[in-house]
């Protein structure tokens, strides 16, 4: 029983970790495996049984989640896409209150610290803004660039995913990988609905490789560096991830696949990506408060 409960957990953290603005670190709390997953995490090397035992049904019901929820996002970004990317956006706007409360919550404000968001969100802006495309997705063909970022696109991402309050599919979409990994969803769907059809295998695996291989890496290493800066710098730390979130909503909006579904906007349009925004921003705040209700405890 304590298996399959196990697998629940992680279908609903792999859902989690697929949607921006939702942090899978922040639902671990909440159902009370955080410091276990961590603990799991960092003794597989020394009491493998146990670890594993713990992990393997964890891992199991997180890549159903990731593949359930990828498949239908990816759906909506094909025919939604703006009200979709502005649901996701709102997401991660009420996202902000949560990390302020934490940021906060052990060594108050002072000016240096909104100084410390305000160039971490000048950073990602200038980034997006740089992207030879003039959007925030990667495109073109696979090749030992976009090897390159995939793998520190995982890294970067394993790192944030033990971060409450913080979304690795944020991350993903800082690196412009976002509408990449969706894509790849969908075609590991398709192909486990046909698993001797191995033409479909080559491009599951040039995402997924580099990628998995970054993920492994940063939950080992990155993620360490995050505990380190999390330990000794937690309320500079937090402020930086709070200057990203807001450049990354940027990102969004700015972003040319949000408007790929849409000939041209309408009152109609703009209204319901308002609505969107909204209905996302208040579902984040809600879940936020719970967060904070649970840290407090």
């Amino acid at each position: 029983m304590q298996f399959f409960i196990l697998i629940l957990t992680g279908l609903a953290l792999g859902a989690a970790n697929i949607v921006p603005g939702v942090s899978g670190a922040a639902l671990a709390v909440i159902f009370r495996v955080y410091d276990k997953l961590i603990e799991s995490i960092n003794s597989l090397f020394t009491d493998t049984k146990n670890a594993l035992m713990f992990l393997i049904p964890i891992g199991i019901g997180m890549a159903a989640g990731i593949l359930v929820v990828g498949t239908v996002l990816d759906g909506f970004f094909d025919r939604f896409s703006f009200q979709t990317s502005a649901f996701i956006a709102g997401l991660v706007a009420g996202g902000i209150p949560f990390l302020y409360s934490q940021a906060v919550s052990r060594g108050g404000r002072q000016s240096s610290h909104f100084i410390t968001a305000v160039i971490a969100c000048g950073v990602i802006i200038a980034l997006v803004l740089l992207r030879p495309d003039g959007s925030g997705t990667v495109v073109g063909e696979f090749d030992l660039r976009m090897a390159i970022l995939l793998f520190f696109g995982g890294v970067a991402t394993a790192a944030a995913m033990v971060v409450p309050g913080v979304s690795g599919a944020m991350v993903l979409m800082l690196f412009g990988l976002l509408h990449t990994i969706m894509d790849t969803i969908s075609l590991i769907t398709a192909y486990l609905t046909s698993p001797l059809d191995f033409a479909q295998l080559m491009p599951i695996l040039q995402i997924a490789l580099p990628l998995g291989l970054g993920i492994i890496v940063g939950i080992f290493v990155a993620s360490k560096l995050i505990a380190y800066l999390l330990k000794r710098f937690f309320t500079i730390t937090y402020f930086a991830i709070i200057g990203m979130v807001i450049g990354t909503i940027f990102a969004v909006f700015y972003n040319e696949d949000t408007y790929a579904s849409i000939d041209y906007m309408t009152i109609g349009i703009i209204i319901f990506g308002v609505i969107a925004f909204a209905s996302g921003m208040i579902i984040a705040l809600i879940f936020g408060k719970r967060e904070t209700e649970e840290s407090a405890q």
